[in-house]
C-alpha cells in the first residue's frame, strides 16, 4: 500500500472523527479515512457487461424465461451480468421472433 498525502480537516470535522474513534466505531482516524475512501470509490464502480455473443445471450435469456415466465428484464440483466438495455433489446427480438410472449 502507498501512503497518500496529509488531509486538512476543519476543527469540527476532526473533533467528530475523534469522537467516533472514542466511541469505538473506528480504531483511529486513519481507519475512518480508509473506510470513507473505499465507500466513495464504490460509488464510482462501473458494471462491465460480460462479452457474450447475441446468440448466446438469447439462449441464456430463453433458459431464464423457461424457469420463470414472469421474469423482469432487470432480473435477467442482473443474472447474466449484462446491462438492462441489452437485455430489453434481446427480449424484444425474442418477442418479434415469437420465441417468447410479452
Amino acid at each position: 500500500m502507498e501512503a497518500v498525502s496529509g488531509v486538512r480537516l476543519a476543527e469540527t470535522e476532526r473533533e467528530r472523527l475523534e469522537k467516533l474513534v472514542k466511541l469505538g466505531y473506528y480504531l483511529n482516524v486513519a481507519d475512518f479515512l480508509r473506510d470513507a475512501v473505499r465507500s466513495k470509490l464504490r460509488e464510482f464502480e462501473f458494471v462491465v457487461p460480460k462479452k457474450l455473443h447475441t446468440a448466446k445471450i438469447k439462449s441464456e435469456i430463453l433458459k431464464i424465461i423457461e424457469k420463470k415466465p414472469n421474469v423482469y428484464a432487470d432480473e435477467v440483466a442482473s443474472e447474466l451480468g449484462i446491462d438492462i438495455e441489452t437485455a430489453i433489446n434481446i427480449i424484444e427480438e425474442l418477442i418479434k421472433e415469437k420465441k417468447v410472449t410479452s
